[in-house]
């Protein structure tokens, strides 16, 4: 949860950077990384994240999803992207967000993107 929260946290800061960050592997995440890397890269998505404008479609209340954790990290994962403050990142927060919505994802092993 705390990362999480620290990822969410990043998502109060407009894009200023030129997105041009590296993205560190977790086991075999290659697949994971570049299609983060291709959906930050798209700009009506990048700005919908960066913007917070995901924040009034998410649907916190439904009891069957996942009360907008996994956006919220996404959100996280884009704004450190496009923060200008990093090189590198490590989207950790994304992995294990990903894998508490799906415990296929839980390990370290080869999934496909």
């Amino acid at each position: 949860v705390a990362e999480e929260d620290e990822a969410a946290d990043g998502a109060a800061a407009p894009a200023a950077g030129d997105g041009i960050v590296g993205l560190h592997n977790l086991g075999n995440t290659c697949y994971l990384n570049s299609s983060l890397q291709c959906l930050s890269h798209t700009p009506i998505l990048r700005d919908y994240f960066t913007g917070k404008h995901y924040l009034r479609d998410v649907n916190t209340t439904n009891p069957l999803g996942q009360q907008g954790r996994l956006a919220r990290v996404f959100a996280g994962l884009v704004c450190e992207l496009w923060s200008g403050r990093r090189t590198s990142y490590t989207p950790r927060a994304f992995k294990n967000g990903i894998a508490r919505c799906n415990e296929q994802f839980a390990g370290y092993e080869q999934n496909d993107a």
